[in-house]
Formats: structure tokens, sequence, C-alpha cells
């Protein structure tokens, strides 16, 4: 297996890879929650029904997008940091949207309650219901609206976008404040903003009704800015950390491994105990100190994570968020069940990896090519990341 070229200190190809495994956590979730697969219940509780990805996704994209628009997003422009936005989002989102239409208007035709309750939360003929929950999902609203029959219809795991869109509209102000910053403010600041956080989440259980105050912990963009926020400031520290490990001659894969190692066991500690819910809040810290070990990394340790069909499967995991739940709707309706469900997934993760070399991909640098100025220049090399996580 060939390893994919990786810049001195930033373990990049690894960071890709890593997407991958976190989308696959919530397909699998997905697929069994639609009885697709016999995925067993204690390890659906270990990764909490897949929404262990939020954290990691939202941290991730934090931390990638301030790496790649640091030097950048002041001399050309937020425009062109907006436009990149929205070339990355759309056309897989319009994809998922028109698989989607399918299972739609199948259940519409084939008039079923049951499953129109179970997979919409809608009652049968909700057509105005599912037009407005239509609008919402192409505008980048449903995160913002806690009504299940509003952000479960056609695809419900675009709900994250919402979030990103809110982490995009304040990414330029965000990072003109953090990038001056030491790395000791920057270590308070992300302090803080985690007690925030909880203190946030805590007042939303007491004051909201079960019903709400679940859907604003598991899902509103202002409960999760945190996580994006913090990706962001590690993303500065580790450039600083960086730099002055370069110009002191020292080697920054010893910290790295350190973190990794560290990172790892508490995962999986995490998972297992739970001792606190959302389960998120504990581990979204832990997740960015995975990243910024990984970042520090100077060489693979684990070969695997730098394969390059591994990495090309974690360049795909955007589509494969995407388009899983549509997929596995569809493979329930023509009659798959647990006994044969993985081959819709396997087949949904290549359909993902298609997707990505000849529709996400080209699609674009088309877009991006339609909103381009005559004096506009190429992309910085690395490759910008908008995260996926569980509905």
């Amino acid at each position: 297996m060939g390893a994919t070229t990786q810049q001195p200190g930033a373990a990049l190809p690894a960071l890709t890879s890593i997407r991958f495994f976190a989308a696959l956590t919530v397909a699998l979730c997905h697929f069994t929650g639609l009885g697709l697969l016999g995925t067993p219940a204690h390890w659906i509780q270990w990764v909490d029904g897949g929404r262990r990805a939020v954290s990691l996704f939202f941290v991730l994209s934090g931390f990638i997008l301030t790496i790649t628009y640091r030097d950048t997003i002041e001399t050309r422009g937020v425009r062109r940091f907006y436009v990149a936005r929205v070339a990355r989002i759309y056309p897989v989102l319009l994809l998922s949207i028109v698989l989607a239409t399918f299972v739609t208007v199948y259940l519409l035709y084939a008039d079923n309650g049951v499953l129109m309750h179970g997979w919409y939360a809608l009652s049968k003929g909700a057509y105005a219901a599912l037009a407005v929950s239509l609008l919402c999902q192409l505008l980048l609203l449903t995160a913002w609206l806690p009504f299940a029959a509003l952000n479960q219809p056609w695809n419900g795991p675009t709900w994250s976008l919402s979030c990103e869109a809110f982490f995009y509209a304040l990414f330029p102000l965000l990072l003109r404040t953090i990038a001056p910053c030491r790395v000791r403010t920057l270590v308070m600041s992300c302090v803080a903003l985690w007690i925030l956080q909880g203190a946030w989440i805590l007042v939303v259980a007491r004051v909201f009704p079960a019903g709400r105050s679940g859907f604003i912990i598991a899902q509103f963009p202002i409960t999760h800015l945190f996580e994006f926020v913090l990706g962001a400031c590690t993303a500065i520290a580790f450039l600083t950390l960086r730099s002055g490990a370069k110009k002191r001659g020292q080697k920054t894969h010893g910290i790295g491994m350190l973190l990794v190692g560290a990172s790892l066991v508490a995962i999986a500690l995490l998972g297992y105990t739970q001792p606190l819910k959302p389960a998120y809040f504990l581990e979204s810290p832990v997740f960015d100190a995975l990243i910024l070990g990984l970042a520090l990394l100077e060489h693979p340790v684990i070969g695997l994570l730098n394969s390059r069909w591994l990495v090309r499967l974690g360049e795909a995991s955007y589509g494969f968020y995407l388009i899983h739940v549509p997929m596995a709707h569809l493979a329930f309706i023509v009659g798959f069940r647990a006994s044969n469900g993985w081959i819709a997934l396997i087949f949904t993760i290549c359909c993902s990896v298609v997707i990505f070399q000849y529709f996400e991909e080209p699609m674009r640098k088309r877009v991006k090519a339609w909103f381009a100025q005559p004096a506009s220049s190429s992309e910085p090399g690395l490759r910008d990341i908008a995260p996926r996580v569980p509905s």
C-alpha cells in the first residue's frame, strides 16, 4: 500500500483518513436503526448512537479551515472563502436531496403511514410539512428549528450543514480575533468557552421540556460552536508550536505520539463509562488532542492512516455522509434487511468514491469558476473540510 505525500510536521493524510471512520460510525448506527445491520447494541451505546462523531467533525473542521485560510483570507478577501464554502457544500447536498426525493415519492405513492412516521416523523399526506422541510434544508436552516417534522424528512443529516454554515459566517471574524493570540491565551479562552458550553447545556436541560432540550443539546448550532472554535484555536497553537520547534531545531514527534496515545485511551474509556451526558461535552477536548497529536507527528507511525485508499475514502466521506441515509432508505424499500444490508453499505461507500471523483470535485471547481474574479489565483494547497455528523 503506497503512502500519500506528507508535509513535514503535519499528518494531514491521517486527518483526512479519520474522517472516513467518523462517517462510517454514523452510517453503521443509521443502517442498524433501519434494520439493515445487526450491529451489537453495546457498540451503538459506546459510540452514543453516532453522536460522538459530532465533536470530531466540528473540531476537525475548525482546525483544517484555520490552517488553510490563516494566511490567505485577509489578502484574498472573504468573498473567496465563502465561494469555496458554497462550492464545497451545495453540489453534493443537492444530489443527496435528489436521492431523498425518490424515497419521498415512494412514501407518498405507497401511502405508507408507518414508514412516513418512522422515517420522517410525519403523518400521511403531510405535503405542506414536506415542502417547508425541503426549503429549510436547501437554506441550511434545519438545525435552528427544534421540530422533528421539519428536520427529519428528506435527508436528516443535513442538519449538520446548518451548523457549518453558521460557523462559516463567523469564521473570518473568529480568525481575525485568534490569529494574533499567544498559546497561553488560546488555552485559557478554550477552557472558558468549554465551561460556558457546559453551563449552556445545563440551562437548556433545566429550562426546556425534554423533547426540545434534547434537540437543542444534540443539534443546535450555538451548542456546538465551542467545538469549531476549539479546533480553530488549536490550529493557531499548532502552527505557533511547530514554528518555534523548527527555529530551535526540536522535534514534535514525541509530543504527537504522547497526545495520540493518551487521547485514544481517553476516547475508549469515556465511550465505555460515559460519565456525563451529552457524551461529546467531555470528548470534544479529547478529539482535539487526537487531532493535534496527529498533526504533530513528523512521520507515519500507523501506515494505515496514510494509505492512499484510506485517504481517498476520507476525501469521499462528505458524500458518504450525505447520501448514506437516502441510500439506506432505498435499500430498505427494495428489500434489504439485516442479513444482507452490508451489501447496501458497501455499495454506498463505493458510490461515494465515484461521486467524489466524477461529481463532487468537478462541480466544486466549476462552481468556484462561475464566481471567480478575473484576477483570482489558485486555492491554498490543503484540502478543506465540511464535517458531517449524525442526525
